[in-house]
């Protein structure tokens, strides 16, 4: 539907096209204000406007924002994604189709994306970098399929936002351990030495919930990790493998190896007992492996069980050991290891092999606190001078 609304009669007047209802309900209309000798000049250049805004509608850059965010999903992250990675994705991809519901996507530019960042942490909200992921995946999508120009992707010069100090890592001092290991003692032995495998072998929670006996070698101290086990609300528990590339070796204190290995005996005692009972559970490739940190069944606990005993245990010893996540232990191996071995020529680099890290620079954003404290002490060297 269009039609002419005369401003100023026999000079100026405003032309309106009808295109609907935008995502958010709003009516979509186009205008644009003309000069014309008359009203019936003024209904030819409707005319003119109209096929040129029709034209447009045809053109992928008209596509709204949302509408090409379900392609995104249905031709993309559903087939491709791990289910856990997807419901992450999905979760991000809500509070940012809210903020762009009615763009097309031809409106959206790097300020826009700007805009966007700035407005999510003025509500303090989270999550910054999956959203941030999200939309350099969308918009890597609408290239590939011609859907905007290269040259029109707004993600390119944008940064990965930077997180808020809530956020950022903590982690335990060398000092620290010594008070940490006495309060650990009051937990069951399973929590003990899923503690202990955190904060001397640098495991993330997915893979010690996976670990499994296939890949302890206790002979020489070593864990292979290549298995997480992962939950999500539509796909359950799986115990994923990790990319060839991603797999790892870390060995492990002989003393921690040790207790590992007693708790792996009574898991097997405890199989034997249950016979039939035994369930038991199955990779994603449907082979049967022997996870250490199961149930009596041999059904592992969801991983995110970790982080309820643990935060479980901070409130137990609030006041009297400093509050940190449950990954933060992670973070403290790797800054120990690298401030305690510093004299033993443990590098950065030794450091992300044994964490995982795919890329030095992650390592380094991580723990540049260590390289400023040693500066801190190359410093304090002089003082005697001064």
């Amino acid at each position: 539907m269009a039609s002419v609304q005369e401003l100023i009669k026999g000079k100026k007047y405003k032309l309106v096209v009808e295109l609907g209802y935008l995502p958010s309900g709003k009516r979509d209309r186009r205008t644009r204000t003309v000069e014309a000798s008359g009203k019936r000049a003024a209904k030819r250049m409707l005319k003119e406007f109209e096929d040129e805004v029709m034209e447009k509608m045809n053109l992928n850059e008209e596509m709204f924002f949302v509408s090409f965010t379900e392609k995104w999903l249905n031709n993309y992250a559903k087939p491709e994604l791990e289910k856990p990675t997807l419901e992450n994705y999905k979760s991000a991809l809500q509070t940012i189709s809210d903020y762009f519901i009615d763009f097309r996507m031809k409106d959206i530019t790097p300020l826009s994306i700007t805009e966007y960042f700035n407005y999510e942490k003025e509500q303090g909200r989270a999550s910054l970098e999956a959203k941030y992921k999200v939309l350099l995946s969308i918009y890597k999508y609408a290239v590939k399929w011609k859907v905007i120009k290269e040259e029109d992707n707004p993600m390119v010069e944008i940064e990965m936002p930077k997180p808020s100090k809530k956020q950022n890592i903590d982690f335990y001092r060398a000092h620290e351990i010594p008070i940490l290991m006495e309060a650990i003692q009051t937990l069951d032995i399973k929590n003990q030495i899923i503690t202990k495998l955190a904060l001397f072998g640098g495991l993330r929670r997915g893979e010690i919930a996976g670990l499994a006996a296939d890949v302890c070698d206790f002979k020489n101290n070593r864990i292979e990790v290549k298995r997480s086990l992962q939950h999500s609300k539509t796909g359950g528990l799986r115990l994923k493998e990790t990319k060839e590339e991603d797999t790892r070796l870390v060995v492990i204190p002989a003393a921690l190896m040790k207790e590992l290995h007693t708790y792996y005996i009574k898991r097997l005692n405890l199989k034997m007992e249950m016979g039939p009972l035994w369930k038991g559970f199955k990779d994603i490739n449907d082979n049967e492996v022997f996870l250490i940190f199961a149930d009596e069944y041999g059904v592992p606990y969801r991983p995110d069980a970790i982080s309820k005993f643990w935060k479980r245990f901070m409130k137990t010893f609030e006041g009297k050991i400093r509050r940190v996540r449950f990954h933060d232990l992670r973070h403290s191996s790797a800054t120990i290891a690298l401030t305690e071995g510093a004299r033993e020529g443990i590098t950065s680099k030794t450091i992300q092999k044994r964490l995982g890290h795919k890329d030095i620079k992650t390592t380094l954003k991580f723990y540049s606190h260590v390289t400023e404290e040693d500066d801190k002490k190359a410093s304090d060297v002089f003082d005697k001078y001064l």
